[in-house]
């Protein structure tokens, strides 16, 4: 993956489909490039909040149409095949300011150099251990805007100093999903303050009334259901059992 973007994630695509299908990639929606998530079986991405010469970069392992695909681009006139600085080929659009590279097995879109030259991002060292048994997983770099608008809609009066945001999705029962929230900032101090800052606001969130707000009802199960704990600098929230909507929900709250 490139190195300098704001949003990371990985996906098992069929196995959270319900998920991708409601989640906004940078302005875009998992329905409107459902064609391409019918041909993938994983799909990584990146997305850039300051782009300078790049918005967004994808890469997907599946089944395309390499051959197909080949002939469409070299018949058209709004493709043309350049050449990347990494020495490998690919259909680049200025109409549609995309580049493309597909294979039989891969796809890789951008809208600069849809190849990544070594070594790219560092995936976060707390990350990997999270990963085991996901299917969905990424962070996002300088949250603390994206999380504090979050935290504002529930009127609890903090502002969270996250540095990183880490999350990784779990399959549940009967095509639902769990997941753990990571939020990591400067110092263990902090952290313990949210912890108890979140243990109360959870109790205060068994009795709120969300019958006429029923989005915040879904993020307030997802936030405030199970007790939040420490690890280091870093709180942890364990999020109830929810469906793929309303977990696309939560990320999309939580976006850029």
């Amino acid at each position: 993956m490139p190195e300098g973007a704001a949003y990371y994630f990985t996906a098992d695509v069929k196995s959270v489909r319900p998920i991708l299908d409601s989640l906004a990639f940078g302005g875009m929606t998992g329905q409107e490039i459902k064609e391409f998530l019918d041909m993938s079986n994983t799909l990584t991405a990146a997305i850039f909040q300051n782009p300078g010469k790049m918005h967004f970069y994808a890469a997907a392992s599946g089944k395309f149409p390499s051959a197909r695909g080949g002939l469409f681009f070299s018949a058209s006139k709004d493709w043309e095949k350049k050449t990347s600085a990494s020495g490998l080929p690919y259909w680049y659009s200025q109409r549609s300011g995309l580049s493309i590279s597909i294979s039989a097995k891969a796809a890789y879109l951008s809208d600069a150099d849809p190849f990544v030259e070594a070594p790219g991002a560092q995936v976060p060292e707390a990350l990997a251990a999270m990963q085991k048994g996901s299917v969905l997983s990424g962070w996002m770099n300088n949250p603390s805007q994206a999380i504090n608008k979050l935290v504002a809609a529930f009127d609890i009066p903090i502002e969270i100093p996250a540095e990183r945001f880490l999350f990784a999705v779990y399959p549940a029962e009967k095509g639902m999903f769990t997941a753990t929230l990571r939020i990591e900032t400067p110092s263990g101090t902090q952290a313990a303050g949210l912890v108890r800052i979140f243990t109360m606001a959870r109790l205060g969130m068994a009795l709120a009334d969300f019958s006429e707000r029923k989005e915040m009802e879904t993020l307030a199960r997802a936030l405030f259901s199970q007790n939040p704990v420490q690890d280091g600098n870093a709180l942890i929230i364990q999020t109830g059992t929810m469906d793929g909507t309303g977990l696309a929900l939560l990320f999309n709250s939580i976006s850029l």
